[in-house]
């Protein structure tokens, strides 16, 4: 078994350097290899696994501190010395050597510990760090320290107090003058030499002072990562004669059943992938359910909805939608084939990692009015039989360079972090679903820096360190890129990039705004890998052109006519000469190009206010017939004649 990248530099940085802070994936499980038998024996925590990449190094002793526990040892570790004495004897070495010590000064409290063991506790951290120094650089044989929670020795690594600050300058001191002690042997190598070694365990390199790991010239910081793809293999094979079932599958079910687990694992830590099994041994699914079990521990549920979706409604969905979204075919049918290919788990699979990208991903362009939200709202009422379901968010509210943080939620120790964050709460309490982003490109660029996960691994960590899951979302952007242009002669100043009446065929249209949505990701906002995530699933709409007039009045006028029968049981009928003024007034205004919400605001003005003054002056509140005969404008205010049937 091949160790991943971080292992390897934990055991070539442990001979060259004396200081290693490892950051990242920390709290984790780590498989313990039988080297023989290129196995998983078992697994141990980052603290222990350091430990025995000392022992194999040839160090005699191994010392562990943390603030709530203090220097201890661990069952199971084949020391040399006795730490415990060790520790003692160089605090009363100390001592003697200072002048004026006290009896307050390095003083050690002997208590049991959690493990059975002895633990020697400081009055503080500085304390700790001061011993720690002093056994860096006067022990006679090599010892390896390893810190737990450095990232709690300070309250802000930026702005540290007398003892914090004296807390890290006691482990830099130690690194500096760090004793070099020739052991007899090496791997087989031959004789060598080992530094007294500290390892630090740390959430995050800045927490951290910046000045302690930047001018450190024996530090190094190693990263752990979350499994890979590879290693979760490795990792589901240790566990896997624990998972219900294996051991009497065929080699085809454990062969499937380790690909779907490897591939729906993304992003997963050795311990989700434990956990797993043990949802799988409670909820009695076996490997054929693999896949219940991930999404058990992903949302909660086992049934996936998107597997639920009905063919027929599927293979019909283009026709309805075309009469929701008018005008609009060649954008619709795109649409369409997206979500049939998210109903078939088909997303991505061009990419090695393709089961933990979302489901699909629109991104709808084009003029205003033109049906984008509408489309929208379409296809979560065709997927989830309830446009409800899609959770919309509009972009222009997150201006701001600290708008990502209502998003996903603001950092530990900061105002409101506890509440978490509006995409990621949002998502948490509803895993399936269609997340609109209306009009992207007002966000700030930081908030467009986190689509960046999202749409490549499908998943992110809120505020409160919880990974939450986009996979079974459909995510949709809408923007008005590519409508205008930057002025060559004023790169303030934005001009008209398309228009109704110069642009008067789709495919041109399309170009253009194809042309502006990329200039704006690559030049711009100088995001192309952003664009990237999002590919060829760019839809451009098309003005509302003549055409598609009529139908789009016969709807809305449709809809007023619906409600009126719905609410006041008034029966509204509109002449052919009624239809065609309204007709002849939204073709006046097509140059404008406002789309279908221009035609809304016409026929509020044209029809319903005269209509809403014609009901009033004749007192028609219910039970009522009205024919709209003729619509006109007189001195700009609009008049009906109608008559009650």
């Amino acid at each position: 078994m091949e160790k991943s990248k971080w292992q390897k530099e934990l055991m070539v940085f442990s001979r060259i350097v004396n200081t290693i802070v490892l950051t990242g994936n920390i709290n984790d499980q780590y498989p313990i290899v039988d080297e023989d038998e290129d196995r998983i024996r078992g697994f141990c925590s980052l603290e222990m696994y350091i430990a025995r990449v000392c022992e194999l190094l040839g160090y005699s002793g191994i010392i562990f501190y943390d603030p709530v526990e203090g220097f201890h040892g661990r069952a199971g570790l084949k020391q040399k010395l006795d730490i415990i004495d060790l520790i003692e004897k160089t605090v009363e070495r100390e001592k003697r050597d200072m002048e004026n010590a006290d009896e307050g000064s390095l003083n050690l409290v002997r208590r049991r510990n959690v493990q059975g063991g002895i633990s020697l506790l400081t009055e503080s951290i500085e304390d700790a760090s001061r011993i720690i120094g002093l056994l860096m650089m006067n022990s006679t044989d090599p010892v390896a320290m390893v810190v737990s929670f450095s990232s709690r020795m300070s309250a802000r690594p930026d702005d540290l107090d007398i003892n914090e600050r004296m807390t890290f300058m006691h482990f830099e001191e130690g690194a500096l003058n760090s004793k070099k002690i020739r052991v007899g042997d090496i791997n087989g190598t031959g004789p060598g030499v080992l530094s007294n070694q500290l390892f630090m365990i740390a959430d995050k390199i800045n927490d951290l002072p910046a000045w302690y790991y930047l001018s450190h010239p024996s530090l190094k910081n190693i990263e752990i990562p979350r499994p890979d793809y590879r290693m979760r293999g490795f990792i589901i094979d240790g566990y896997a004669e624990n998972y219900p079932g294996y051991g009497e599958a065929s080699e085809d079910e454990k062969k499937r059943f380790k690909d779907t687990f490897v591939g729906a694992a993304e992003g997963f830590t050795t311990q989700d992938i434990a956990r797993v099994f043990q949802l799988a041994r409670i909820s009695s699914l076996n490997v054929n359910n693999v896949d219940k079990a991930i999404l058990l521990y992903k949302h909660g549920v086992t049934e996936n909805p998107w597997m639920k979706l009905d063919s027929d409604r599927l293979r019909d969905s283009e026709e309805q939608i075309k009469k929701r979204v008018l005008g609009q075919d060649t954008v619709i049918k795109a649409a369409v084939d997206i979500v049939k290919r998210a109903a078939m788990g088909m997303s991505g699979l061009q990419h090695s990692s393709s089961s933990s990208k979302p489901r699909g991903i629109l991104f709808l362009a084009g003029p205003t009015g033109t049906g984008k939200t509408e489309l929208a709202k379409a296809l979560t009422e065709l997927i989830f039989l309830d446009e409800r379901n899609m959770i919309r968010f509009d972009m222009s509210e997150y201006r701001q360079e600290q708008s990502d943080q209502r998003l996903l939620g603001a950092p530990p120790g900061y105002v409101g972090y506890e509440a978490g964050g509006q995409l990621t709460n949002a998502v948490r309490e509803h895993p399936f679903s269609v997340l609109l982003f209306d009009e992207i490109e007002k966000a700030h660029p930081s908030v467009l820096d986190k689509f960046l996960q999202i749409l490549e691994d499908g998943r992110i960590t809120d505020g409160k360190g919880d990974t939450v899951y986009f996979q079974d979302c459909l995510i949709i952007f809408t923007s008005n890129l590519g409508i205008t242009r930057r002025s060559e002669l004023n790169p303030n100043v934005r001009i008209p990039n398309v228009s109704f009446e110069e642009d008067t065929d789709y495919q041109t249209v399309h170009d253009k705004i194809i042309e502006g949505v990329r200039n704006y990701f690559n030049e711009e906002l100088g995001r192309p890998e952003l664009l990237n995530r999002i590919g060829n699933n760019i839809l451009v709409f098309d003005y509302i052109r003549e055409d598609s007039l009529k139908p789009i009045i016969a709807k809305q006028v449709n809809n007023i006519a619906d409600n009126l029968w719905a609410e006041k049981h008034i029966h509204l009928v509109l002449s052919p000469e009624a239809e065609d003024d309204l007709f002849k007034a939204a073709l006046s205004d097509l140059p404008k190009g406002q789309g279908g919400r221009g035609i809304g605001n016409m026929i509020e003005e044209m029809l319903i206010n005269p209509l809403a003054r014609f009901m009033f002056d004749n007192d028609i509140t219910h039970d009522t017939d009205i024919t709209v005969e003729h619509i006109c404008k007189e001195n700009d205010v609009s008049e009906i004649k109608a008559r009650i049937v």
